[in-house]
C-alpha cells in the first residue's frame, strides 16, 4: 500500500542519486555502519513507501529512528537533500496513519502546549530527583526499556541543584544603567530547569549591555514535538506562542540563548505557512527573533571585557551550524574578544554530539559512540573550557566529560562572557 502523504516530497527523493558521499558526514553510520542509519538509505525507504514497494510498518518506522536530524549528509549531498524533513515527513505520516504513544500525546498535546502545565511537570521532575527518587525507582528495577532508559537519564542528565527559573512567579532581571536595546526574553526548557544558572548569566550580560529584559510569557517552542512528526502539536503550540507574544513584535528583539529554540522560532512562518491567519503574524515574529551570540555581534556588545585565562573551544549545536541557522562566525567572534583567553578551533566542531532533544535517551549506544567522537577531539584541542549554546548539547557533552575524565568545563558561552564582564553588573 502506497504512503500518498509522501507523494509532494517525490521530486525531492529523486534527487537523490545514490553516491553515498552523505557516508562521510552521518555520525550515526559512522557508529553503526547500517546503511539504513545513512540518508541513501532512508531516501530507499522513502521511495519505497511512496511507490508501494513497502509499508509503515513498526520495522521501517524503526529503521529512520535513529536519526539525529543533524543534516550532516546535507553538508556532503550534492544536491543538498534535507534528509531530516524527509524523515520527519514519514513520521509525520505514520502518525496520521496509526497514531503514537499516550505518553507523546500527553507530553505534546497538554503539557508542552501549556505554560503552567509545562512549570508544574518541571518542578515535579526536579523534585523527584533532588529527592532520590529516580534513583529509589532504578533499585526497584523497573522492566524492559523503561528501566533502561531511567538507568541512563540518572547517568546523563546533571544535578540540578540550582532552583529552577520560573517566569510565572517572582521572576526577576537585572535593570540596565541605560536603555539601549528592548528584548524579548524567550525561555528555554531545558535552561530554565536543568541550567537556569544560565539564564541568570544570560540576563546579566544583555543589563550589561544595555537591554531591557521582557519575560514572554512562552512555553515550549514546539520543536520536540515537530521531530517527532507530529506536526499538528508543533503548530498548535506555535499559534498558543504566537498569540502569547503577541505585543513582543513591538520589542526590538525576540532572543533565546538556546539554539534549538530561536532557529525554530524563525521557522514558525514556514511551520504555518499554509494558516491565513497565523502566517502574517508568523512571519512578523521570525524577522524579530535572534540566538544569543547573533545579537550581541549585531549590536557590538564586546566591550569592557575583562581577562580570562585557559584555552576554549566551540561546539556548533546542529541547529546554529551552517545547515541550520548558519550562526557559526559569531560565538567564535564573542570567545576571541576575550582577552587572555586563547580559542582553539575543534575538529567536526558542527558535528552533532549525540543529544539530539531525547535521542540519548532513546538510542544511547548510538549516541554515546557519537560523543565518543567528540571527545576525543575535545581532547585533540589541549582546551579547559567546552562552549556552546545549546541546553542538549551542555547536557550530553558535560556527560561525555565526565565519562571521560577529562579536566574540562563545559559552559554556556554566556557564563563565559558573562565571568569575563566580571562583577561589576548592573
Amino acid at each position: 500500500m502506497a504512503t500518498p502523504e509522501l507523494l509532494p516530497l517525490f521530486d525531492t527523493i529523486a534527487q537523490c542519486n545514490r553516491c553515498g558521499f552523505c557516508q562521510a558526514g552521518c555520525p550515526v553510520f559512522r557508529v553503526t555502519g547500517e546503511e539504513h542509519s545513512l540518508a541513501r538509505g532512508r531516501q530507499s525507504i522513502a521511495r519505497g513507501l511512496i511507490l508501494g514497494n513497502m509499508e509503515l510498518s513498526p520495522e521501517v518506522i524503526g529503521a529512520l529512528e535513529d536519526c539525529l536530524l543533524c543534516r550532516g549528509c546535507t553538508a556532503h549531498c550534492f544536491p543538498g537533500i534535507k534528509t531530516d524533513e524527509i524523515v520527519t515527513a514519514i513520521r509525520h505520516a505514520n502518525i496520521k496513519r496509526h497514531g503514537q504513544p499516550a505518553w507523546r500525546r500527553l507530553l505534546f498535546g497538554k503539557i508542552l502546549s501549556s505554560s503552567k502545565r509545562l512549570e508544574a511537570a518541571g518542578r515535579m521532575a526536579l523534585w523527584a530527583k533532588r529527592h532520590g527518587l529516580d534513583k529509589a525507582a532504578e533499585r526497584m528495577g523497573l522492566p524492559g526499556k523503561l528501566g533502561k532508559r531511567l538507568k541512563t537519564a540518572i547517568q546523563v542528565l546533571p544535578p540540578m541543584q540550582t532552583p529552577a527559573f520560573l517566569r510565572r512567579g517572582t521572576a526577576q532581571v537585572p535593570e540596565p544603567t541605560k536603555v539601549l536595546h528592548r528584548v524579548g526574553y524567550f525561555a528555554s526548557c531545558g535552561l530554565s530547569f536543568q541550567y537556569p544558572e544560565v539564564v541568570a548569566a544570560t540576563h546579566r550580560v544583555l543589563a550589561r549591555s544595555g537591554c531591557q529584559i521582557t519575560l514572554l510569557d512562552n512555553t515550549c517552542c514546539g520543536r520536540p514535538a515537530q521531530a517527532y512528526g507530529d506536526l499538528d502539536s508543533a503548530r498548535d503550540i506555535a499559534r498558543k506562542n504566537l498569540d502569547r507574544m503577541a505585543g513582543a513584535v513591538e520589542l526590538d528583539v525576540i532572543l533565546s540563548e538556546c539554539g534549538s529554540c530561536s532557529t525554530f522560532l524563525k521557522d514558525y512562518q514556514e511551520l504555518l505557512k499554509d494558516d491565513p491567519i497565523y502566517a502574517p503574524k508568523a512571519e512578523a515574529l521570525s524577522k524579530k527573533v535572534r540566538s544569543f551570540s547573533e545579537f550581541l555581534v549585531e549590536i557590538d556588545a564586546l566591550k569592557d571585557l575583562g581577562e580570562l585565562s585557559g584555552t576554549v573551544t566551540y561546539h556548533d549545536p546542529c541547529h546554529l551550524s551552517n545547515r541550520f541557522g548558519k550562526i557559526t562566525a559569531q560565538p567564535r567572534k564573542v570567545l576571541k574578544a576575550i582577552p587572555g583567553l586563547t580559542y582553539k578551533e575543534m575538529p567536526e566542531a558542527d558535528w552533532c554530539c549525540g543529544a539530539a532533544g531525547s535521542y540519548t535517551f532513546l538510542h544511547h549506544a548510538e549516541a554515546k559512540g557519537v560523543l565518543d567522537r567528540k571527545m576525543g577531539n575535545v581532547q585533540k584541542t589541549g582546551a579547559h573550557i567546552l562552549t556552546t549554546e545549546c541546553p542538549a548539547c551542555m547536557m550530553h557533552l558535560d556527560f561525555g566529560v565526565r565519562s571521560h575524565g577529562l579536566p574540562v568545563r563545559v559552559r554556556h558561552l554566556s557564563q563565559v562572557l558573562d565571568e569575563a564582564y566580571g562583577p561589576s553588573q548592573p
